[in-house]
């Protein structure tokens, strides 16, 4: 049976009970219907998940403290998408592995989308984020950005940057050296967009003949580069 996991931003310490707040204990007895003595994950974040034992009530008693380096290193630069296909992507980059993933307007889609209304959806998006870790069982929770315009993302802290371009002539081979995976939107890149990636050293590569979509190509890509 799979240990049930929850999330929480309080440093752990194992020498200390950690009393819950209502809706974690709603979580627990009501959604995981997890009962007095059975032992429940508790992750932070940032590299440590401690084996607790729920007392039935409103606290947990931890065990065991385990910690792990991070695995994953890749950013992700992505555009804004429809609810269903951009809900799929935060979900799944996440399963698959992501150290951060940021979203932008692209340009051949600004009219379909106004910044200030998707930074009031951050914390729905923070929510799919968080769930997806949680399932997925990774030690890192990524953390989410949004920008406007591509023009807007700071390139300059990446050094190995990857731009997914279904007309390059180059394959993205597994363990492609990267530290920034950026990909289009359903109609591609414009000039401008193109002629910033351009300036920052980007590698453009492609996935192979056939066409993916927007929410498909970066995951199919981060799953190349992760093995």
């Amino acid at each position: 049976m799979r240990t049930a996991s929850i999330f929480v931003k309080k440093k752990l310490d194992k020498n200390t009970d950690h009393f819950l707040d209502n809706s974690q204990i709603h979580y627990l007895k009501k959604v995981l219907k997890l009962k007095k003595d059975e032992n429940v994950y508790v992750q932070d974040g940032e590299g440590n998940r401690c084996i607790c034992i729920y007392d039935g009530n409103a606290s947990l008693k931890i065990i065991d403290l385990e910690t792990r380096k991070r695995n994953f290193q890749i950013t992700l630069l992505v555009p804004l998408l429809k609810k269903n296909q951009l809900e799929f992507l935060l979900q799944k980059s996440v399963e698959i592995g992501v150290k951060n993933i940021c979203l932008y307007i692209a340009e051949k889609s600004k009219h379909s989308f106004n910044y200030e209304k998707e930074k009031k959806r951050t914390d729905r998006y923070e929510d799919i984020i968080k769930s997806a870790f949680l399932q997925s069982e990774n030690f890192y929770l990524p953390n989410l950005s949004i920008v406007s315009s591509i023009a807007d993302f700071n390139f300059n802290k990446f050094e190995k940057i990857i731009v997914l371009d279904q007309f390059s002539e180059t394959l993205l081979n597994k363990k492609e050296p990267c530290d920034l995976l950026v990909s289009g939107g359903e109609y591609g890149f414009d000039d401008t967009e193109i002629k910033i990636i351009s300036k920052n050293r980007a590698s453009s590569l492609n996935l192979g003949e056939n066409i993916l979509r927007a929410e498909t190509a970066p995951l199919v890509a981060l799953s190349r580069l992760n093995i």
